[in-house]
């Protein structure tokens, strides 16, 4: 029987580049992950407190824990699933490292056995997921901040053969670019110094020189709240593109931390 939060351990850590971690799960009992998630496919973790290394997943599984709930709160965040695999028994979730994150501080001090928290494990029939792209689309426009870059990589690794795409990935530095394995015709723009809590993000100004292709297109955008709304604007009223042709996601709101919902419209 599935629980709301089940236990996953920590089996490997991985520096992918100086301000992303890749962590790799394996479930704590006979609970699996959807192996058929796509692009951004959400999922929401309970983390160990500071300085312990097991998260408080009770409180969660309480028959009277929900909406409303007036007890002390486990801490908890979203994230994305960068990769599944052996079925769903493991799977990746890869941490942007800066300053001031409960997730990651965690993160960087991760070891193999830490025990978090995994919120409808073994219970979902379809994908938690953003990225919605119509089967016409002919283009896709991929807008993406450090946070985004998980979700980003993953649609890359899963378009089809052919499929035409333009990635525009803002990072903190030269080293934070990625290489992603695609049998898509993409072409990746890599903006580096700005936005990501540093300096004032250059998505917009960027997507803003974007012409759209005359053929049937998607755009998905996953960055910082204000950047993602400023470029969903831009999409909508210079560009004409209509509501269900994109999906423009705000990952994190600058100056603010704690358990909150996506920024999605």
């Amino acid at each position: 029987m599935a629980i709301p939060c089940a236990p996953a351990r920590v089996v490997a850590t991985e520096r992918l580049t100086p301000n992303m971690l890749r962590i790799t799960f394996e479930a704590v009992g006979d609970w699996l992950w959807p192996t058929h998630g796509r692009g951004d496919e959400r999922v929401d973790i309970a983390l160990p407190a500071p300085g312990e290394t097991v998260a408080n997943i009770e409180v969660f599984n309480l028959p009277e824990y929900g909406r409303g709930w007036e007890g002390e709160e486990p801490p908890w965040r979203h994230y994305t699933v960068r990769q599944v695999h052996e079925g769903g028994k493991r799977l990746d979730i890869d941490f942007v490292v800066h300053a001031g994150g409960l997730a990651s501080a965690w993160a960087e001090r991760a070891e193999p056995g830490h025990i978090i928290g995994i919120f409808g494990a073994g219970e979902r029939e379809e994908p938690s997921s953003y990225y919605q792209a119509l089967e016409d689309a002919e283009f896709q426009l991929l807008v993406a901040d450090a946070t985004g870059q998980p979700g980003l990589g993953r649609i890359l690794e899963q378009l089809p053969e052919g499929a035409r795409a333009l990635a525009i990935v803002e990072v903190p530095t030269e080293e934070d670019i990625q290489e992603y394995d695609t049998a898509g015709d993409v072409e990746i723009r890599w903006i580096i110094g700005s936005g990501n809590g540093y300096a004032p993000s250059a998505l917009a100004d960027e997507v803003a020189g974007f012409t759209a292709p005359e053929t049937p297109w998607y755009a998905w955008v996953a960055c910082e709240a204000a950047t993602s709304r400023a470029i969903r604007s831009d999409l909508r009223a210079r560009l004409g593109l209509a509501r269900n042709r994109h999906n423009a996601i705000g990952y994190w709101t600058q100056d603010r931390t704690g358990n909150m919902s996506a920024d999605v419209d």
